[in-house]
């Protein structure tokens, strides 16, 4: 029995003893372990307060220094006035980046001169609209699925023109949007026929049903699933019939309501004709160089029932910019090639030809730039000034996101409908109001007080 305990006693102690030596270890390593972290949080310490005093930064090398440089956001080389606002940058979304990048090769930009602008936005809902001559039937409408208000074209052959539009100068820039309210399973005989129509008679109203009228005159537009072009002049060697499918009109890819970017840029004898990001048409010799067109008019003609044309925000503009000039030298581009999605600071694809040379002429200047928001004044005044400010950060923030333009040489400001250098009782001035100016700001350090003095003169604000 006494073996049995001593025994017992024997093995109870080499547990304890083999217990206390791993205990010992075990502790040992911990300790080992809290040594190794504080060296090397004293070593981190040690280096930030030695860094933060001495501040001996590793050579990096060009890459990385433009990499360094790409992502800094100071503004302190940058003069802003006292009511500049330094927003966040907005991240552009890979959505808006792939919608500019898609209209890369698109080169149309509308003139910074309004000549005429409709959106029926002051003709009641059912009426035919105010200021607008018709062969037919036309009839003011709102769409669900898209905002302001459309005229309506239904079955049959309709020529129409505003009536104070005049006679069109020798160039010309001229958009507007067509929603295609039709089935694109359906049979759809040569009538499924819109676009626009220039000739050489003195007045759009003269022979307004009949598109061929005039001695010269030439069609552009689309007829069925394809692009259509009729040109004809008295001397018949000239005369030509293009009409070719596309895939945007396909039974495939036009799905009913789509909407449709028209643009046409008339320069001298030579048209170029866009439908959405596509030049589908461009023609060197459009009319007999002594005889000019004269005339503009809208001309649908649909044989089905049931089936629609919408057309609105219409605008004509004076020629393209010439951005890099108006930058260098007068140091402001009004941008009205920038586009917004209605009431919102989304920027519509086709701003790219605008956006790309404005981001080109920045980035080869080097200086610094301010981009300011305006409105018309429909709405309320602290809504346009929210608006202007969220417009031209959008714009800041795509040059420097989308097209490469250094952080430091943008600031933007909203000044809402502060300013209206034009005449907010016309659709004219309203749209010319509604703009993004470019301001180089080593040529016009005081755009604001230049701005209030065209406004308001002595009294300015």
């Amino acid at each position: 029995m006494k073996n049995i305990f001593q025994k017992t006693i024997f093995t109870l102690l080499l547990i304890s003893l083999n217990f206390h030596v791993k205990a010992q270890d075990i502790k040992e390593k911990i300790n080992r372990r809290a040594d190794r972290a504080s060296e090397r949080a004293l070593d981190n310490l040690e280096e930030k307060v030695f860094n933060t005093k001495i501040k001996f930064p590793k050579k990096k090398d060009k890459a990385q220094q433009e990499e360094d440089k790409s992502k800094d956001d100071s503004w302190n080389d940058l003069p802003l006035s006292h009511e500049d606002k330094i927003e966040p940058q907005q991240q552009v979304s890979s959505n808006q980046s792939k919608d500019l990048k898609s209209y890369s090769n698109y080169d149309f930009i509308l003139g910074s001169k309004i000549l005429f602008a409709e959106d029926f936005a002051t003709t009641p809902l059912g009426d035919l609209p105010d200021g607008w001559n018709t062969s037919s039937s036309l009839e003011v409408v709102e769409l669900n699925n898209y905002p302001n208000r459309w005229v309506k074209l239904a079955k049959g052959q309709n020529g129409f023109t505003p009536l104070d539009l005049g006679e069109i100068p020798e160039n010309f820039t001229l958009e507007f949007d067509l929603v295609l309210d039709v089935d694109p399973q359906k049979f759809a005989p040569n009538t499924r026929f819109i676009g626009v129509v220039l000739n050489d008679l003195a007045d759009a109203s003269m022979q307004l049903g009949n598109w061929r009228s005039g001695n010269h005159w030439i069609f552009l537009g689309i007829s069925k699933n394809e692009k259509y072009m009729h040109k004809v002049w008295k001397q018949s060697e000239y005369n030509e019939l293009t009409k070719n499918p596309i895939p945007l009109l396909s039974k495939e890819n036009l799905q009913r309501g789509d909407k449709i970017r028209v643009s046409l840029w008339k320069q001298k004898r030579r048209i170029r004709f866009y439908l959405n990001e596509e030049k589908v048409f461009d023609i060197v010799q459009s009319h007999p160089e002594a005889i000019p067109f004269r005339s503009l008019k809208f001309y649908a003609d649909n044989a089905n029932e049931g089936e629609f044309f919408y057309i609105s925000n219409i605008r004509m503009g004076d020629e393209p910019p010439v951005i890099k000039s108006q930058l260098a030298g007068s140091g402001i581009l009004e941008a009205t090639g920038i586009y917004f999605e209605s009431g919102s600071s989304e920027i519509r694809p086709e701003s790219y030809p605008s956006l790309h040379q404005i981001a080109e002429f920045m980035k080869a200047d080097g200086g610094s730039f301010s981009i300011a928001g305006h409105t018309d004044n429909v709405g309320n005044r602290e809504s346009n000034r929210l608006l202007s400010e969220q417009r031209a950060s959008a714009v800041r923030n795509t040059l420097i996101k989308v097209f490469g333009v250094h952080t430091n040489q943008l600031a933007s400001i909203g000044f809402g409908m502060n300013y209206p250098l034009y005449d907010n009782d016309t659709a004219e001035g309203r749209s010319q109001n509604r703009r993004v100016d470019i301001i180089n700001l080593s040529i016009i350090p005081n755009y604001e007080e230049r701005l209030s003095k065209a406004v308001y003169g002595d009294n300015r604000r």
